[in-house]
Order: C-alpha cells, then sequence, then structure tokens
C-alpha cells in the first residue's frame, strides 16, 4: 500500500477534516488506498485517493490550499516553509485530495 508521512500536529488536522494535502515536487500518488503514517508517534489512518493534481505552488486552487487548513496562497507558503524551507511559488507541488476511510 502506497504511504505518505505526516507531521504529529498535522495528523491532528487530518482528525478534525483535513482532505487535502499538498508536497512539494512532483509525488507518484496513485488514486486508491492510501496510508497516512505520524512521523512521532505509531498514529496511522487508511484514506482513499480521489484526485492527484500536479500544478505550480502560486497555481494551487483556493479550495484545495483551504482543504488543507490554509487561509490563502501567502499563509500555505509561510507554513510549507517548515517543511521546505526553500520553496518558491514557482515551484511545482503535487495536490492529494482524499477521504477518510476508517
Amino acid at each position: 500500500m502506497q504511504k505518505l508521512l505526516l507531521a504529529e500536529d498535522v495528523f491532528d488536522a487530518l482528525e478534525a477534516g483535513k482532505k487535502t494535502t499538498i508536497r512539494k515536487g512532483r509525488r507518484d500518488v496513485q488514486l486508491g488506498e492510501l496510508l497516512f503514517e505520524s512521523t512521532e508517534t505509531k498514529r496511522q489512518e487508511i484514506v482513499n485517493v480521489l484526485n492527484v493534481h500536479y500544478c505550480r505552488l502560486s497555481n494551487v486552487y483556493i479550495g484545495d490550499l483551504q482543504n488543507d487548513g490554509f487561509k490563502d496562497h501567502s499563509d500555505m507558503w509561510e507554513q510549507m516553509k517548515r517543511f521546505y524551507p526553500d520553496i518558491t511559488f514557482d515551484d511545482e507541488v503535487t495536490t492529494i485530495k482524499f477521504v477518510r476511510v476508517s
């Protein structure tokens, strides 16, 4: 099964209704089941990937960035620097839309 890691505080957002994750670069994620694993504890969550979209960070759909917990493009960029310190608005990102299974 395909797998992605989530920081512990991001895992909390998943349980609170997060429906999208945005990752720097072109990620090879397939539709169907995906396992999220916490980076700090043994928490896991299986989700069903509904859509995978590639674009520049500056072109992420507003609905997708809001479903990932961001207010707007500037907020997304600022918060993503935590994981990707050198990220720019010109970088390609992968937007993954999902629903929780379990």
